[in-house]
């Protein structure tokens, strides 16, 4: 059930998505994870169906779509796939810059191949020698070194790199000079070919597996035309409108697990086994089966109401976007739980995919901005004059 209002557009892109996700990741999604593979047939389904270029402007060649239209898509990849849907919300947020403010040299060089799904993008941000928890760039951010013509990188390790060894390109995060503070940082767009870098680990995490977010450490020479808007103001440009995008991805990815593992539970709930039985009858079970879907859709209406108010310019505060973030991403971590219980050990012996949806689910608590920090960023927005 839809409790926020879409245009027939948003309706139109929901239902292709839905149906991409059921033909196109949901073959994949167990071996995926069980293997631990990057997904690449999935993002190649997403890339020809002009995808790659969702939030690219229209002047540029891209779908120029809202942020409605791309929480709905998000949300549907995810029910069925929750690690292509986590490549794909992060090639999202590291095209978003690019996108929003690039030079006439950014736009030839990388925003119109980004249109025409030749550009993949990953996007570093948290290092090792942070609070690994906390995604905020200007805490854990490594210096490079200004030369002539450009910046160097002297084997700066970064900790998470989703779709490690998989990308065209690196939306990185740095700061400039080892004396610029760590509340001016900078963003450069890397290309992976013209650069060193070396995957330092595997990827085997307990969710999420088919991510491939390892650590790699970058070396090497980046060209000034690569800086993304002016150095020492990532915090200045991009908070405005990366942080909503970023926060809003990560909630309709993880509302996707959520609503992905409950519309399971509607097919299997009243399965009749052989002995007659139902966990539907199951008076237990009638009230995890309320109490999730009641959360499914709070958590949804939130986070499109929220996503309608980016798209709209109606917002004046980080504060709704860290509430969706965190309120989806808990709903997922709900919902799993208890359909872990509802189902027993048939959900533990992994005869239904409750497992996969659960172990991707506590993700959600960690990657991105935690819901540590982030319940612990909302109190001065909250309490402003505090």
């Amino acid at each position: 059930m839809a409790y926020f209002p879409l245009t027939k557009h948003q309706q139109g892109w929901q239902d292709r998505a839905s149906e991409i996700a059921a033909n196109d990741l949901a073959p994949h999604a167990e071996e995926t994870d069980r293997l631990g593979q990057f997904p690449t047939e999935s993002l190649e389904a997403l890339r020809k169906e002009g995808l790659w270029g969702l939030r690219v402007p229209k002047k540029h060649g891209g779908l120029g779509e809202d942020m409605v239209t791309t929480c709905l898509i998000v949300e549907e990849l995810s029910k069925k796939c929750p690690s292509t849907a986590m490549c794909y919300k992060m090639h999202i947020e590291g095209a978003e810059i690019v996108s929003r403010i690039p030079t006439e040299y950014q736009v030839k060089q990388f925003v119109e191949p980004l249109a025409k799904g030749e550009v993949f993008i990953a996007a570093p941000g948290g290092e090792s020698n942070g609070p690994g928890d906390d995604w905020t760039p200007v805490r854990t951010v490594s210096a490079v070194t200004k030369v002539p013509g450009g910046y160097q990188l002297d084997a700066i390790r970064k900790a998470f790199v989703t779709s490690a060894g998989h990308v065209t390109h690196f939306e990185f995060q740095c700061r400039i000079g080892e004396e610029t503070p760590q509340t001016s940082a900078s963003r450069l767009f890397i290309e992976a070919d013209k650069i060193d870098w070396e995957i330092v680990a595997p990827w085997d995490g307990l969710g999420m597996r088919g991510n491939s977010s390892s650590p790699i450490i970058f070396s090497g020479f980046v060209p000034e035309e690569n800086r993304l808007g002016p150095e020492h103001t990532v915090l200045d440009i991009a908070d405005p409108f990366v942080r909503p995008v970023i926060a809003l991805t990560y909630a309709a990815a993880y509302l996707g697990i959520a609503s992905g593992a409950f519309e399971i539970a509607m097919v299997e709930m009243p399965r009749m086994y052989r002995s007659g039985a139902r966990r539907i009858d199951n008076v237990i079970n009638q009230r995890r089966m309320a109490e999730m879907g009641a959360q499914i859709e709070a958590a949804r209406a939130l986070m499109l109401a929220v996503a309608s108010s980016y798209d709209e310019e109606r917002s004046t505060s980080n504060l709704p976007y860290f509430q969706s973030k965190v309120t989806c991403s808990e709903a997922a971590v709900r919902v799993t739980q208890d359909l872990m219980t509802a189902f027993g050990g048939t959900a533990f012996a992994g005869r239904l995919p409750f497992e996969r949806y659960f172990r991707d689910a506590r993700a959600g608590i960690v990657m991105g901005m935690a819901n540590d920090v982030a319940y612990q960023n909302m109190i001065p927005l909250m309490f402003p004059e505090a």
